[in-house]
């Protein structure tokens, strides 16, 4: 995968960074959908503190794991008592730091999810997935920020895409 921009790492304060990329995520999809309705819950706990980062490539991280979690919830839309939720959250753990992105849509199915980080993978129809998102998603999350990336789900009920970094870059980056 090729990816433009800086590679520059900086340390961020990662909630209010998460509570940029939440906002530009939701208006953005407002703006391609007049009719979008979802309610997007911010659980950010406050001693998350900060993180080394690349800001670009942890900005396309959270845009895409929402634009995902906002189109997996749109397609319930129309469910008797159905009420579409996308919560992001953040909490400390040790040196690391988690971030999460989980909502209430249509679920992913075991074999989707062992082959979800492949390149070229996906599950959108034609005209309206690359396949690259999640994979380009892994590959930001595990080869640049040093972190792992996981996903739990249930067919009808919903999925969670946790996301684990560093709170400190590592000694590879100080050379």
């Amino acid at each position: 995968h090729s990816r433009g921009g800086s590679d520059e790492t900086a340390r961020v304060r990662l909630n209010a960074f998460i509570e940029e990329y939440a906002n530009l995520a939701y208006h953005g999809a407002r703006a391609n959908d007049a009719d979008f309705q979802v309610e997007l819950v911010r659980d950010l706990h406050e001693d998350t503190g900060e993180a080394d980062v690349v800001p670009q490539e942890m900005g396309r991280v959270l845009i895409n794991l929402l634009t995902n979690a906002f189109y997996a919830v749109q397609m319930r839309a129309g469910e008797p008592d159905y009420a579409p939720t996308v919560t992001v959250r953040t909490r400390p753990l040790g040196e690391r730091v988690i971030i999460e992105v989980e909502d209430n849509g249509v679920g992913i199915s075991e074999e989707v999810q062992r082959r979800i980080f492949e390149p070229f993978f996906t599950t959108k129809p034609t005209g309206e997935g690359t396949g690259l998102g999640l994979s380009l998603t892994h590959d930001i999350i595990v080869g640049v920020h040093g972190g792992e990336l996981e996903v739990e789900s249930e067919l009808g009920a919903g999925t969670t895409f946790r996301i684990t970094i560093p709170a400190v870059a590592s000694s590879r980056d100080e050379t």
